[in-house]
């Protein structure tokens, strides 16, 4: 968190971090849906082919004032796939609250696992410690593992919180984002 007094704004950095195509930039896509024109940007999206994310998607958010200072949030995804290991940890760098994205297909549950331990570790050797908020998102899909099952996996000492979403739909995006922000906001790290 670092604030630009000359423009008396305080400038925030969330990023959504898990595994390819678990909804990151679906969650950014419905966050643009969501917030107003004139209180946000267009969302940025450096894609492969396929759509999907090379580099990072971008949303930058401005909110009503806190203590006489406009908050604006700059928004991040990170790449899921293996190969994108280092950018994973260069867009991570300076995150004031991360929302780890967890995908709720049985076949994804040790990717959700890989890449959790990889955040951690990312954050550990940055010595970063930061609020972080586990989504479970695809809650709709008609095999979706229990969410004890990959709160478990994830989370076996139930340190996290933790909410349910179905990105696609709008459900639980609003409320991670608004989540991390309060733990970011009133400085709550677990």
């Amino acid at each position: 968190m670092r604030i630009a007094w000359d423009r008396r704004e305080l400038l925030l950095k969330v990023v959504y971090y898990g595994p390819p195509r678990a909804g990151k930039t679906t969650n950014l896509e419905q966050l643009q849906q969501m917030i107003a024109p004139e209180h946000r940007s267009d969302l940025i999206s450096l894609n492969t082919y396929g759509d999907r994310t090379l580099f990072f998607d971008l949303l930058q958010v401005s909110l009503s004032q806190v203590g006489g200072l406009t908050p604006r949030v700059s928004v991040y995804t990170v790449p899921g796939q293996p190969r994108y290991r280092r950018v994973r940890e260069i867009v991570l760098r300076g995150a004031d609250g991360v929302i780890y994205v967890a995908d709720s297909s049985p076949e994804r549950l040790g990717e959700n696992v890989r890449l959790w331990h990889q955040m951690h570790q990312q954050l550990r050797a940055m010595r970063q410690e930061v609020p972080i908020i586990i989504q479970v998102n695809k809650r709709d899909l008609p095999n979706a593992l229990p969410t004890q099952s990959i709160l478990r996996a994830l989370d076996p000492h139930g340190k996290y919180q933790a909410l349910e979403a179905q990105a696609k739909h709008g459900v639980g995006v609003k409320e991670a984002f608004m989540q991390i922000l309060m733990m970011i906001l009133t400085g709550e790290i677990v």
